[in-house]
């Protein structure tokens, strides 16, 4: 049977499954209070792993939806992440502090680099960019030696971002999380995370709807009597991938957290591998210095 955890490199258990939330700020989605709705409704449902960012704009949502939902704070994993353009070891401390803030909280479980370069004004520099980077990731590890979040991460870091962190003598990141699904499986990036320690973990599991059209899901979700969605979250499970669906509809957030009771044969799992078109749906991190 799949696991409803993984353990990190830090030894803290995370939830394999939880709820990505950064559909939140597209356009003609849903208002603040049907978010902070969906939020508590995941929680009810039994997700006990919520993934947010600065960048998504509703931290102060989930503080809320957290709070209303009466559960226990330490019962919830909350991931959020670092704003590219508030990297830099003073603003990385400064940003962390807002985010607690918005959040309602005194710690966080999971704190990751969103990704390893500014938005804004992006540097071609590549000693500046790696300074750049390793002094964000010093802020990660003081926020990590004063207990203010449990572990720390990195988010959209290819192997060479990676190897600035090893060279350097500092901590190895607990978790990697980058765009995972078969029609971007990542393969390298993956197996070379696996071979680190480094837990994998996916968003974009789906493909943003993408694959719920393929005729090999398709004929798989009829195999095995689940949705199309639901073959794809076990096939990241399968490969030992955390993965944080995001919806706000109530029924597709019970759907999307009921894929704990079946588990895709090897061979099918194979197959899903061999989809690949290194299609990718978000941003690509691939030719940042």
């Amino acid at each position: 049977m799949l696991k409803k955890f993984v353990v990190l490199n830090n030894g803290v258990s995370m939830p394999s499954l939880g709820l990505g939330t950064s559909l939140r700020n597209k356009p003609n989605k849903v208002d603040n209070q049907q978010f902070v709705e969906s939020v508590k409704h995941a929680l009810k449902t039994g997700y006990r792993h919520i993934d947010t960012a600065k960048c998504y704009n509703n931290e102060h949502l989930i503080g809320q939806a957290i709070r209303e939902s009466n559960i226990d704070r330490k019962d919830i994993f909350l991931v959020t992440k670092l704003f590219p353009d508030d990297m830099g070891f003073d603003k990385t401390l400064k940003a962390f502090d807002k985010s607690c803030k918005q959040l309602q909280v005194d710690y966080i479980d999971l704190y990751l680099i969103h990704f390893p370069a500014k938005i804004r004004g992006q540097n071609n520099d590549v000693e500046k960019s790696r300074q750049l980077r390793l002094d964000t990731w010093k802020a990660l590890e003081k926020l990590y030696s004063d207990g203010k979040c449990r572990a720390i991460g990195v988010s959209n870091y290819m192997p060479r971002h990676l190897e600035e962190i090893f060279d350097a003598g500092m901590t190895v990141p607990s978790v990697n999380q980058c765009e995972f699904h078969p029609y971007y499986n990542n393969k390298g990036l993956y197996e070379y995370c696996n071979k680190l320690g480094i837990q994998f973990e996916g968003y974009s599991p789906l493909g943003k709807g993408n694959l719920l059209n393929d005729n090999i899901v398709l004929d798989l979700s009829k195999k095995y009597s689940k949705s199309c969605a639901q073959i794809l979250l076990n096939w990241s499970l399968r490969n030992n991938v955390a993965t944080i669906p995001g919806s706000t509809n109530h029924e597709r957030i019970e759907e999307n957290s009921d894929i704990f009771d079946f588990s895709l044969s090897d061979e099918d799992v194979s197959l899903l591998w061999t989809l690949n078109k290194n299609e990718k749906v978000s941003w690509d991190p691939t030719n940042i210095v």
